[in-house]
Order: C-alpha cells, then structure tokens, then sequence
C-alpha cells in the first residue's frame, strides 16, 4: 500500500466540452420569468444606488500581501486536483482534503492532513488517479462531514471523513454495470436532494472522457447521472443529447427561487466541437436528455468544445442569476438566466497578443468579484494561447459584468491552466485577483524540461500585479483561501507537482498576513462554496 509523506498533491481536472447541435430547442418566450422588473440598461447607471458601492482610490499605494509558510506537506504522488476544507477532527480549524495519484500507474488516493501543521490524518487509496475536488455531506448519518470525490478509469469513492475508511466505491456499488458497460472519467459533481427516498442527499455528476484516444481519435459520448449519496448505486443515467464526449463539472442551476431547477453540462472535448446545455434532474432521471437546450453553440467549422464549468451570478441586476460562460474555442459568454439570451460575448483571440493569437484555449472557470466601482460582479479569466496540447504563453483579462468591456489585459509567457481566486486583501472594499501562472525552460543538453510557477496577485483598484512567491514545480489545482483557524488572519493553500515529468507532490499552507474579510467573492474551485456561484 502507498503511504503518504507529510505533503501532497492535488489535481483538479475540470476540462469542458461543448456539441455541435442544430439550432436551439428552446424559445426564450415559453421559459417562466418571475413578476420581477426587467433590468436597466446598463444595469447600475451612473447616479444610481448601485453605481459607487465599491469605489475605491486609485491614488492610494497598494501593500500586497508577504507569503510565509506555515507548512509544507510532500508525498510521491502527483496533484492535478483542488483542495478543499473542512473540519474532519473537531478541533475547530479546517483541514485540507485533496485527491492525487499517478495515471500511467493506475493508482491514486484521496488524503486528509490536519490544518494546523499539515500532519497525516488519514488516506483512502482507489485504483487510479483522482482528479477530481472533494465535495462534503454526512452520507452515513453519523452527524459528521464525509467525502466524495472521483477521477480516472470511473473510480469515485465516498470516504468517512473522521476514519478515512470507505463508506462505498462506484465499482463495487455497480458490479454488474461495471462490467458489463463502459464507463469513463468522474468529474467534480454537485449534492442534490434526495432521489430515492433514504433519506441521504443523492450525487449528481458527469462521466465521460477517454483519455486512451489521442486527439481527433472518435470518442465515446458522456452521461449525465445520478449517484446515490448513501450507497453508491446508480440511480439514473443519460447520454449526451448530441453523442459527444463530456469532460465538465455539472452546475446545479435556479436562476430565481420561484424558477425551475436546471442543471449546466458541457460537451466536446480539446479536438471535438460541443455546447453548453441546460437540463432538468428529471429529464436526468428519464434516461432521456435529448431534448437539452443549447446555451452557447459551437463556432462553425472549430472543433472545440465547452471544458471549464461556467460561473454564476446576476450581472443584469434584476434579481435572476445569469450564467458566465469560457469555451475551449477562446469565447466568454454571459446568458441571461431570465430568457437564456447572450448579455454580451467576447472574442478573446481579439485581445490575446493585439489580436495575433489564432489559438486561444481555457480549462479555468472565471472568477466572480467585485472589481470595478459598480455593485454588478465582474469576471477574471485567463487563456492559454496555442492548441493543445502545445501551449506557448498566456493572457489574463479582468472582464465588466455588466458591460462586456475588457478592463485590463496581460499577455504572459507564463501557462494559465489555474482558476484564479477573487479576495479583498487591504479592507478597500474592491477585490484583488490572486492567481497562480506556470512556465517552463528548456535544458540545453537532454531537452528536458524545468517547470516553476508564480504565484501573483492584481490589485484591482491600482491595477498594481504582484509577485509573492515563485516556486519549482508545476501548479494546477486551484488553490483556496480561508481563515483556516480562526485567527482573524487570511490564509491560502496552493499545490505543487512534478507532472509527469516525476511522482511527487506538495500541500503548502501559507499565511498571508493580512485580516480575512468577513467574506471571500471566489475562495476555491467552483467558487466559496464549490458550487459555481458568487
């Protein structure tokens, strides 16, 4: 059995795809609205209530935060998954959950260290790499906080989170389907309420990706499916609605609390056109989503599909939550969760390199914060310029919610695989933008390859960018932060790996010095609370 040392290593796959489909099922006039007035245009005009909540002086010198390691926690694993938190001991301060493994091995684990000095608390092993990030519910009814958390060859494991032991594995769950039917790749999934009745809430999820087919190799179409919480046992399934592979983490969707519950898929791959849809846990629960709408359709003639999970929040300002969402094609496109109508979309390739990028790809989610004046939240991404899978540099871009405008750019020879993370780290009411961008060098005499990673952060209100810490190794789980023990000070956990370049991993806890705000816009993977939305 592999054991762990102190530090570890995470990996957090959410790779998007988008399918070609024919023109939309939906028509914007049959979709019920609530009795809410429409938004102006543009939503917080100048003058209004809304216009001035997050002012900020730009004259005022910006102090970033100085980075101090607290703990370093290594192993021989690698860490392509997020971290995560919570409390699994009962000691008050939050511990870090992260999956990890080696592909070409077949061996993976999901291991839970103690927040305070990083130390071993337990490790399930499973029977390949998990990528995926650790989600939390009690499953067993025993009042404490278990996890769930999957990854290659369809290994999804529920663990009990006070003794690491498995509360139930898919394989053994599904003995007869396992065997009988071909399943792929478990993506981070979403909670939903109870299905079956037992009283547990149930697992919602997404399953597909091959990663035996090189690129252009036909590949086999995705499911959306629902788990049980308590068991394991598959309740329902559903494939694709346009035959195409899947590689997004679903979003559970309710625009408005008198709106239905969507759920948000994306299909396709790095070399197969897809969409984003939106679904109902009904029609999952038929067998049957044929009938899915397309939100954002494929670019004719690319064969790029939607990877990274959208983003939520309400950037029209009337009370219904809109959708953020990147495309492997180099688009951002914000819907409108009142009508699905597009709020605005941007082209990234105008922008990346003045416009001389003819490949523009993503697989981070945007991050939400507030970083202009307005009270309406705005977007960060960052773009890998190239195709996959060579990737030659970067461009990160801070995005107008309510406008659409491109606010600030920066083209980078760094790599920008990570989600970046939105905090208010100086009290200013205006959220910085922390994020982490890797590179690589060139050995002169075998060709080998050195990689390291930067971890920055851009103050929003001086559009001061900031070097805190650049470290060995490559970074791409999204990292989190966190008052991890309660001490008024903001902390961050990041991740480091070797790749597959090597087998071996590290979990850092840093100190960032500054106070924790009493909230956080965008703290982790899928957001502050995991789920997508601000």
């Amino acid at each position: 059995m592999r054991t762990w040392t102190p530090w570890l290593s995470v990996l957090i796959i959410s790779i998007l795809i988008v399918a070609i489909s024919p023109d939309p099922i939906f028509e914007p006039e049959e979709r019920f609205v609530p009795d809410l007035p429409i938004p102006p245009s543009p939503p917080c005009p100048e003058g209004s209530d809304c216009a001035q909540t997050h002012a900020c002086d730009p004259s005022e010198p910006y102090s970033p935060p100085i980075l101090n390691e607290e703990w370093n926690a290594n192993g021989s694993f690698r860490i392509f998954s997020s971290p995560n938190l919570i409390d699994l001991n009962n000691d008050g301060i939050l511990d870090v959950v992260n999956g990890m493994g080696i592909e070409e091995q077949e061996i993976g684990a999901v291991i839970a260290l103690d927040g305070v000095n990083g130390t071993h608390l337990w490790q399930s092993n499973a029977n390949a790499e998990l990528f995926a990030t650790g989600q939390f519910k009690d499953l067993n009814n025993d009042g404490q906080e278990d996890v769930i958390l999957g990854g290659r060859s369809h290994q999804l494991l529920a663990i009990d989170g006070v003794t690491g032991e498995k509360i139930w594995t898919f394989d053994d769950a599904n003995p007869e389907t396992t065997s009988s039917k071909e399943w792929f790749q478990f993506y981070t999934g979403q909670f939903i309420s109870d299905r079956n009745g037992d009283g547990i809430e149930d697992w919602l999820t997404s399953n597909g990706g091959d990663p035996s087919k090189g690129p252009g190799e036909p590949r086999s179409n995705g499911f959306m499916m629902i788990i049980s919480g308590a068991t394991g046992e598959i309740l329902a399934y559903a494939p694709t609605p346009d035959g195409k592979e899947t590689y997004m983490s679903p979003i559970v969707f309710q625009p408005h609390p008198e709106m239905e519950i969507e759920v948000l898929f994306g299909t396709g791959g790095e070399t197969f056109s897809g969409s984003l849809w939106s679904t109902s846990i009904l029609a999952i629960e038929s067998g049957d989503i044929s009938d899915s709408i397309m939100l954002v359709a494929p670019e004719e003639g690319v064969e790029k599909g939607v990877m990274a999970p959208p983003t939520i929040a309400d950037i029209t300002h009337d009370g219904i939550l809109d959708i953020i969402a990147p495309t492997f094609d180099g688009r951002v496109v914000a819907i409108d969760g009142r009508n699905h109508s597009t709020v605005w979309s941007i082209d990234i390739k105008d922008y990346a390199f003045n416009g001389d990028s003819t490949d523009v790809e993503s697989y981070a989610s945007p991050a939400l914060g507030y970083f202009t004046d307005d009270s309406i939240p705005d977007v960060f991404v960052h773009f890998a310029i190239g195709a996959f899978p060579d990737y030659s540099a970067s461009t990160s871009l801070i995005i107008d919610g309510a406008l659409g405008e491109v606010l600030w750019k920066n083209d980078s020879t760094h790599s920008g695989f990570t989600s970046p993370l939105a905090v208010d780290t100086n009290g200013d009411g205006r959220d910085e933008i922390l994020m982490i961008r890797g590179g690589g060098e060139m050995f002169e005499n075998d060709g080998g390859m050195s990689f390291y990673h930067d971890i920055e952060i851009l103050d929003s209100c001086t559009m001061t960018q900031e070097l805190l810490a650049h470290r060995d190794g490559m970074s791409i789980g999204t990292p989190t932060l966190s008052d991890i023990d309660g001490d008024g000070i903001l902390d961050l956990i990041t991740t480091d790996t070797t790749g597959y370049s090597g087998a071996s991993c590290s979990i850092i806890r840093w100190s960032l010095g500054v106070d924790a705000p009493e909230s956080i816009s965008w703290s982790s993977y899928l957001g502050t609370n995991n789920d997508g939305k601000l």
